[in-house]
């Protein structure tokens, strides 16, 4: 079944950061569009086509927003994609998306069932059953509470090491035509006729055929070279390329929030609202602590901090109250 997942952002950048994010994530099966327009049938048609239905409901919430000026970005996940709507509102909300809610209850633009959605923050999706939808409106039928909360992130980095291909080097081989004058000697044979003239004084005889005219012919042949090539491989260059894994080791530096929370109760009667710097003046002013260095002194200082100050984390301020000591010390 295809879903749908819209939020809202104050500005046209940001909607086109979360856009640009989404299509770059690599999810098939998702197209993500940019909606912006002050309140108006078009800029809720517009959605509407995108989605191929939206729940009517949702038009003044929508409408609300645009009058505002916050700009829409709608992702429309069709059955073949390989994300789910988590990992979508995941992106979504790291650009602090418009909470529709409680843009409504501050306009006093949300009434009653027929406009009753989920109470989630937004983004949210488009695809959510009849049956949640009637459940969200009953809570808020039957008076149910909210609180409101803030959120304090811990944000980390994490360390992703990818690879990529590079050219390194290689190996061209050229290939070229020399020609280079050779020369070979052959053995030719040649006949030649030589006529000779012999005196002779004889009878003539039968065999001799006297007064008989004739013609005698003698040919004579010779050799000449006859030049054929042959194309012959002498020689084969042959190209290897032999692969090896290598193992290097990549060293970065990941940056971590740390949250420490600090219970902060009423100031009991007599009792002072703790500084460090005039702790730290006080400390350096004690006898008892006079001329001793930070490490010897910390236990003590400790004591006398979780017995003054008792609900006070050390570990919170004890930066503070060293610095502030060896001001003081520098200054007397």
């Amino acid at each position: 079944m295809a879903r749908q997942i819209v939020g809202f952002y104050k500005d046209r950048p940001t909607a086109e950061r979360v856009r640009d994010e989404l299509r770059d994530a690599g999810f098939t099966g998702i197209d993500v569009r940019v909606f912006e327009g002050q309140e108006s049938p078009s800029f809720w048609e517009e959605i509407k086509e995108f989605f191929g239905f939206a729940d009517e409901s949702d038009r003044k919430l929508y409408g609300e927003a645009s009058r505002r000026g916050a700009v829409a970005v709608a992702a429309h996940l069709d059955d073949s994609s390989n994300v789910n709507e988590t990992q979508i509102i995941t992106i979504m909300q790291r650009y602090n998306p418009v909470d529709l809610d409680r843009q409504a209850d501050e306009s006093s633009f949300a009434t009653r069932q027929d406009q009753a959605v989920t109470t989630a923050p937004s983004p949210y999706t488009e695809s959510l059953s009849a049956s949640e939808r009637a459940r969200a409106a009953a809570s808020q039928e039957s008076g149910a509470t909210s609180s409101t909360s803030d959120v304090v992130p811990v944000v980390e980095e994490q360390l992703k090491v990818g690879k990529r291909q590079v050219q390194s080097g290689g190996v061209r081989v050229h290939n070229r035509v020399i020609e280079t004058p050779v020369q070979e000697q052959v053995q030719l044979r040649q006949e030649h006729v030589s006529v000779n003239r012999r005196p002779a004084d004889r009878p003539a005889s039968a065999t001799d055929e006297a007064f008989r005219e004739r013609v005698i012919e003698a040919t004579t042949t010779s050799e000449e070279p006859v030049v054929s090539k042959e194309a012959r491989v002498v020689e084969e260059v042959v190209l290897n390329k032999d692969v090896e894994q290598t193992t290097q080791t990549v060293r970065d530096t990941v940056r971590r929030t740390d949250v420490d929370v600090e219970q902060i109760g009423a100031t009991q009667p007599g009792q002072s609202r703790f500084e460090p710097d005039q702790f730290a003046s006080e400390l350096a002013q004690d006898q008892r602590y006079r001329g001793r260095d930070w490490d010897t002194l910390e236990p003590d200082v400790r004591r006398s901090f979780e017995q003054r100050y008792p609900g006070s984390r050390w570990d919170q301020f004890k930066e503070a109250i060293h610095r502030g000591y060896e001001k003081v010390r520098q200054n007397t």
